[in-house]
């Protein structure tokens, strides 16, 4: 059934696109598809079909998201894996992946922890850095997440 309803479609689109040269009611369409075999109901599910996809939601170019927009995943050097702990490390990890960090902003981050510290940068700390970071940039756009990283509230985060 399926393939005669995409016949169907077809030989629409065919009469839509005028490459039959002639132009035709519905009713006169109808008639003609009956006439060289379809029923009805094949018709009928055609033209719902064809309601169903044009009723759609079109994408918009800005929405998609391009493949030089996706997240990046950064690698950290020898000496910086020395001077976080794998929690601090994971919490970057963690905030960049779902996106409320740049790239630019995770750097300025690992920069200022680098400069900052002399022993291991354990997670809280790198929270910190990060909400001074944050703030540094506008403050009143991080308020919830801030909130979150200090909570470890990382289910509100997405809401």
């Amino acid at each position: 059934m399926r393939e005669r309803v995409l016949a169907i479609v077809n030989l629409i689109a065919q009469y839509v696109l005028g490459e039959k040269n002639t132009p035709i009611s519905e009713q006169e369409l109808m008639a003609e598809l009956i006439s060289v075999g379809f029923e009805a109901d094949e018709i009928n599910d055609a033209f719902s079909w064809m309601e169903t996809i044009a009723l759609q939601p079109q994408v918009k170019p800005e929405t998609v998201t391009p493949l030089m927009n996706l997240p990046t995943y950064r690698i950290f050097t020898d000496q910086e894996q020395q001077q976080f702990t794998n929690e601090a490390r994971g919490f970057l990890v963690k905030v960049r992946t779902m996106g409320l960090l740049s790239d630019e902003a995770q750097e300025e981050i690992i920069d200022r922890a680098l400069r900052s510290a002399e022993d291991p940068i354990n997670e809280q700390e790198i929270k910190m850095v990060t909400i001074l970071t944050l703030l540094s940039r506008s403050s009143n756009l991080w308020l919830r997440e801030i909130d979150c990283f200090l909570e470890n509230d990382w289910k509100r985060i997405y809401h």
